[in-house]
């Protein structure tokens, strides 16, 4: 018998997240920090698209960085705490709440970049071309994902059925793969101790363009 999905708006309730950092990831941190927007061409006001984007910690620091960003999530509670910590932090930027899969054609041709980190891992394996369809809709001709691939141990990935779901390379080439080119993969910087050694940052460039 196949575990019943995950309720997020429940999981938020009952405080449930420990995919929430609490803060923004220490591996973005340092790649921004390091120049990440000046290396990709990006300037200031770049749309950035963070889909699952939870309590919204990572959108501020993107948004330090220049970032125009819009966060995407299912869970309304977790939406308003988002915008008010990005009030809280006087930092620009929306939150929508909203199911990514709905995000085309409103918004096709409209990112630059979208940053993942804990939406793809939450999605059960055979949702994961769908998905990279649709960032694929909303990004502009050459723009990129930045995924910070998680998680890529069976140790630290979620029950039989349950996310976050296992993801080697294989798995996301089969998603990504058709409609993207593999720019880089580089290891991540500042991992927090529970992550360390099973993520990865890939990015993916939008072909045609």
């Amino acid at each position: 018998m196949e575990p019943a999905p995950l309720d997020w708006s429940q999981a938020y309730a009952a405080d449930e997240t420990p995919w929430d950092l609490r803060a923004p990831s220490p591996p973005l941190v340092a790649l921004l920090d390091g120049g990440l927007f000046a290396e990709l061409g990006l300037a200031a006001g770049a749309r950035v698209a963070v889909p699952g984007c939870g309590r919204g910690h990572d959108l501020r620091v993107l948004a330090r960085h220049g970032a125009d960003v819009t966060g995407f999530d299912l869970v309304p509670a977790a939406c308003e705490e988002a915008r008010a910590l990005l009030r809280l932090n006087q930092s620009p930027g929306r939150v929508e709440c909203r199911d990514v899969f709905g995000l085309s054609p409103e918004f096709d041709g409209h990112f630059d970049l979208v940053y993942d980190y804990t939406c793809f891992c939450a999605l059960p394996p055979h949702l994961r071309s769908a998905y990279a369809d649709v960032l694929h809709a909303i990004l502009r001709p050459g723009g990129r994902v930045l995924h910070l691939t998680f998680p890529m141990r069976a140790d630290v990935a979620g029950r039989p059925g349950r996310p976050p779901f296992l993801i080697d390379a294989p798995a996301l080439q089969r998603a990504f793969g058709r409609h993207f080119a593999l720019e880089f993969t580089r290891e991540p910087e500042h991992s927090v101790p529970r992550r360390a050694g099973a993520e990865q940052w890939y990015l993916w460039r939008k072909r045609g363009g």
